[in-house]
This record gives structure tokens, sequence and C-alpha cells, in this order.
């Protein structure tokens, strides 16, 4: 943020005729203005909330008492970050790890009469800028052998602050980076095509044949 407010400084002023931005597969926010109304309110007000949730894979929505902490975007996306509460009546169990909930998906949202004590040790960077991947599990190392156009691509930019880029030749290039999440790794790797290649870990070379067997069965299918 900044970056951007520096960058900005000299440009303020200028017509936003200069300036525009793309993305496909966005969601429409339009309905959810309220419920991000709430958490904001919670937010200022340190009020824990009861929201209902329904997760992509599950069939039924589910509730639970929150702590409402950051609402950020990531890939056209809203979420909000939080950490549990307990439950009046209920025995409290700590999670593995903190919510983190896409907005669009909230049922609802109550702002209850409950107050939290913001957490000294919380700090959102901390949380999302050590690591590549948005979901956080446990932390792995990745080595990728980058050729082509997607060598240059990957060695412009930032992966994981502990990346580590070796050229090999002229055309490729080795990426030793930190991940959280095999998930996104996964999607990322496929998405150069034939221009990357996982070394380590051998798991992950394993779950990446075994994607690439099932999707090449699907085409083949299609064609008898």
């Amino acid at each position: 943020m900044e970056k951007n407010l520096s960058l900005a400084g000299r440009a303020a002023g200028l017509p936003s005729r200069h300036f525009a931005s793309f993305s496909t597969g966005t969601i429409d926010y339009t309905p959810h203005h309220e419920k991000i109304l709430i958490l904001i309110e919670a937010m200022n007000a340190t009020k824990i909330c009861r929201i209902t949730y329904q997760a992509i894979m599950e069939k039924k929505a589910k509730t639970y008492h929150v702590k409402p902490l950051k609402i950020f975007s990531c890939r056209d996306t809203i979420y909000l970050h939080a950490r549990m509460a307990s439950e009046p009546g209920k025995a409290y169990r700590e999670p593995d790890f903190d919510p983190l909930l896409a907005i669009h998906r909230l049922k609802k949202v109550e702002k209850t009469t409950r107050s939290f004590e913001y957490p000294a040790d919380y700090k959102f960077e901390d949380v999302f800028d050590k690591n590549f991947g948005f979901m956080k599990d446990d932390c792995f190392e990745v080595v990728v052998e980058f050729a082509g156009w997607a060598a240059s691509y990957v060695a412009e930019r930032a992966w994981s602050p502990d990346q580590k880029i070796k050229k090999i030749d002229d055309d490729k290039i080795l990426l030793t980076f930190s991940a959280s999440s095999e998930a996104e790794v996964i999607a990322w790797i496929l998405s150069f095509g034939e221009e990357a290649k996982v070394i380590e870990p051998e798991r992950l070379i394993e779950e990446i044949l075994n994607k690439v067997e099932k999707t090449a069965i699907l085409y083949k299918e299609s064609d008898s």
C-alpha cells in the first residue's frame, strides 16, 4: 500500500482514462455489502461475530463464532481472516489454523455483544508473505526447472521471500522456494505446461503425474 501511495503521489490529478484493470472470473459483491459493513463495524468495535458459512465442498452451511481481524482481496476474491472464538455454553477447542473465509460464501453475519481483545501477536504480513500459497498448511521446499518463456517469466518475479534462482543455461533456470499449499503449487506448475518440470519433492512429482494421466484419460474418453 505504501509503495502504491508513493507512486501515486506524482500522478495525483491524472485523468482516470490513463488507467484500467482487466480480469475474468470475477464475483459480484453487490449482494454482500451489508455483511461486509457488519464485519467492519465488528472489527472497529472488537466484537465477536456469529457467522453462517457455506464451504465450497460442504453440502450444508455451518455456524461459527469468530474474532474478525482483516478483510483483504486475493485474485479478485475478498476474504475475511479471523480467529475462532468460543461459543456460549460450549467447550472451546483451539483449531489448527485460523479461519480464512470467502466473503461471498458467508450466508449470515451477526455482530454479537461479546468483545474480544485484538491479539498482540497478529501480523497479517507474517502469515501471508512467508511462502508461496494462499492457503496455509505445513511448509515444504519445492525445486522446479523452467525453460523457454516460462524461465524468463518466473525469473522476473518473487514467489517466496527465501527463493533462489539458478541459471542453468540461456534457456533454463532452477527455482527453489518454500510453499504452504500443495494444491496451489500443482495448479501453478501445470499452468506452464511442458515449460516446467518439478525436481523436488518426490511426492509432488507423483501427484502431478497422477493428475496428468487422469486428464489424458478424460480427453481420450471424449474422443471415443
